[in-house]
């Protein structure tokens, strides 16, 4: 018996190839995708800015002359009045440079009239009366410039403004042009919202529908602003235009220049939107070469691929495609790095269907 105690062993060897040998290779399963559909736009889009608050004008206020600082009376932050002292320099040379043409100009009349008397005479000549003429012209307009250099030595408020800061401090010795107080009129405050090209190209004014700001202080809230004007030239950094609005005046808070609201824009016949479907933004990513595109469901393969798009702007979390894709095509909106051309796949939503049918 022990000479065949090795045939059971040997049998269970051969039972094991056998059954290793008809085993089938596990069949991969399709990935789960979630999708979205893209869908047509209905001609009116909502847009989101954040927008800066802007006096109606700024002005650095200088003197056209230069001395030193005797008077700064005003405290920043403060409402003044126009016409209101805003700063003086020492008028003690001004005054003196003053009474000196006014001195000289005396003594140019004087010798005037003499040189026409004697020219009435027949004593001076022609010449000699023209001389003196000449220079009592010239004494007069130098007093002239005395009197306006005594002048531009007093700053007063061209308007009701703002006194948004003092640039420089009490007796300083200032040149001429050199900014001392930059006020502020803010009779009617602005909202400065950056635009792109593509918006400053596609709207029109009558295209809006609405224009709103809202302030994070003041939740809850919006307020309608007023379009007032549009710069034409961008910005040299961002190449974004810049549109102008007026907010109202019955705002309850302390609204200042600097401070930050965010705008809502309605407009109505939006080219890029008409023409244009929208998707989500996380369906998007980017090619090899650089240029958009997404992932497209062929429901009949039930599989996926890539297709480059071009799109026309984004609003909150959607994106508006303005060439690639069709009304109701299927895109991928989340795992889209992982995925390759004609990868076989299964809708999220049917997996959840079958799951419950079971």
């Amino acid at each position: 018996m022990t000479r065949f105690s090795w045939l059971p062993a040997l049998t269970a060897a051969f039972i094991l190839a056998s059954c290793s040998q008809d085993a089938p290779a596990p069949v991969a399963q399709p990935r789960l995708v979630q999708l979205a559909e893209a869908t047509a736009e209905n001609g009116e889009t909502r847009h989101e800015f954040v927008g800066r608050i802007e006096a109606r004008l700024s002005v650095d206020m200088a003197f056209q002359v230069g001395g030193q600082l005797a008077e700064l009376p005003l405290n920043e932050g403060v409402l003044i009045e126009e016409g209101t002292l805003v700063a003086a320099l020492d008028a003690e040379d001004f005054e003196r440079a003053a009474r000196e043409a006014r001195v000289q100009l005396q003594q140019a009349n004087t010798e005037l009239e003499r040189q026409r008397t004697l020219h009435e005479r027949g004593i001076a000549s022609q010449a000699a009366l023209d001389s003196a003429q000449t220079n009592y012209d010239l004494r007069e307009v130098a007093l002239q410039t005395a009197r306006r250099n005594l002048g531009y030595a007093t700053l007063t408020a061209p308007f009701d403004a703002l006194v948004s800061r003092r640039l420089v401090d009490n007796f300083t010795i200032v040149s001429p042009g050199q900014p001392v107080v930059r006020l502020m009129d803010v009779s009617e405050l602005r909202v400065s919202i950056p635009i792109s090209e593509g918006m400053v190209a596609t709207f029109d004014a009558d295209d809006l529908v609405s224009l709103e700001a809202a302030f994070a202080f003041l939740p809850g809230q919006t307020f309608s602003l007023v379009p007032r004007e549009l710069v034409s030239e961008p910005d040299a950094a961002s190449r974004t235009y810049r549109a102008i609005a007026a907010l109202p005046d019955n705002i309850p808070a302390n609204i200042l220049p600097g401070m930050t609201a965010t705008v809502f824009a309605q407009f109505a016949n939006d080219a890029s939107a008409l023409n244009g479907l929208r998707i989500p933004l996380a369906a998007v990513g980017a090619a090899p070469d650089g240029t958009q595109r997404v992932w497209v469901f062929d429901e009949g393969a039930g599989t996926v691929s890539p297709r480059s798009i071009t799109t026309g702007g984004f609003e909150g979390e959607t994106v508006i495609v303005t060439d690639g894709l069709r009304a109701g095509d299927r895109v991928v909106t989340a795992g889209i790095s992982a995925l390759h051309e004609g990868m076989e796949v299964r809708p999220l939503s049917d997996a959840v269907r079958s799951g419950m049918s079971q």
